[in-house]
């Protein structure tokens, strides 16, 4: 990633990608615990003539019996009942751009990173996985938009190896997918036309390993593909039409 890019949008870049919140399954039968550690992430950028680094950044988790820390999505369980579980959160968005970092962008506006704050519904079904239904809204109003998803975990264990299998579906409204892929018409150059795209469906599907290493420290590896749906890629400021991300990470928990 560029240096120019700030700090922090990086940090939300990469830690609103982390591994955790796949890892606090079991969190309702643990013991509070924190978890400490780094995370190398290499990430493909949708933008033209943009392209991120490889990142290094530090990974924080709390698991608790009623507050988490996963990442930078923070939050507070409301209710439980059995593998029910229903809450709020706040976590961070890592989308857009420094227009500075690519010569296509250049003139455009920075589009920046936001807080969501939200609601979110969890089950967990033996020997199937855990399902997810969560609605956010854009708190910083960056764009104003919402997001609502659907996902779904699972959970195989071979040979001292957790294999934990993801998809998700994730509808974003017109405000926040205009506002990170859209070009307004004051940004229209030649070869760049002005574009305002509508609400849209991003599916993924992932696949995390984590391995013990000794009683405290774990190993983990995360690779996930998202399809960038037509209102996304038809944007002149596009050149992809999915999005890598790539994540390995060491962590040492302790009470």
């Amino acid at each position: 990633m560029s240096p120019r890019r700030p700090l922090s949008a990086a940090l939300v870049l990469a830690l609103a990608l982390t591994v955790a919140p796949a890892l606090a399954q079991d969190a309702a039968e643990a013991e509070p615990r924190w978890t400490l550690g780094l995370l190398a992430i290499d990430r493909d950028a949708p933008y033209r003539q943009l392209d991120e680094d490889l990142l290094v950044v530090p990974l924080v988790r709390f698991e608790g019996e009623r507050f988490y820390l996963r990442g930078l999505r923070g939050g507070v369980v409301l209710a439980r009942d059995g593998g029910f579980e229903f809450g709020a959160f706040v976590q961070g968005r890592g989308d857009g751009y420094e227009a500075a970092d690519s010569p296509y962008l250049a003139g455009m506006d920075d589009r920046d990173f936001s807080l969501d704050v939200g609601l979110a519904a969890s089950w967990r079904v033996k020997r199937v996985g855990q399902f997810e239904a969560s609605l956010a809204t854009d708190m910083l109003d960056r764009s104003g938009g919402q997001e609502a998803a659907l996902s779904w975990t699972g959970l195989v264990r071979a040979g001292g190896w957790r294999l934990l299998p993801g998809a998700s579906l994730a509808w974003q409204s017109r405000d926040m997918v205009d506002y990170y892929y859209g070009v307004r018409t004051g940004e229209a150059l030649v070869g760049r036309t002005a574009y305002s795209p509508g609400s849209a469906l991003f599916p993924e599907i992932s696949l995390l390993a984590t391995r013990p290493l000794g009683e405290r420290w774990e190993f983990f590896a995360r690779a996930g593909h998202t399809w960038l749906p037509s209102e996304v890629t038809d944007s002149p400021v596009v050149d992809q039409d999915g999005r890598m991300s790539v994540i390995v990470g060491l962590g040492y928990t302790f009470d």
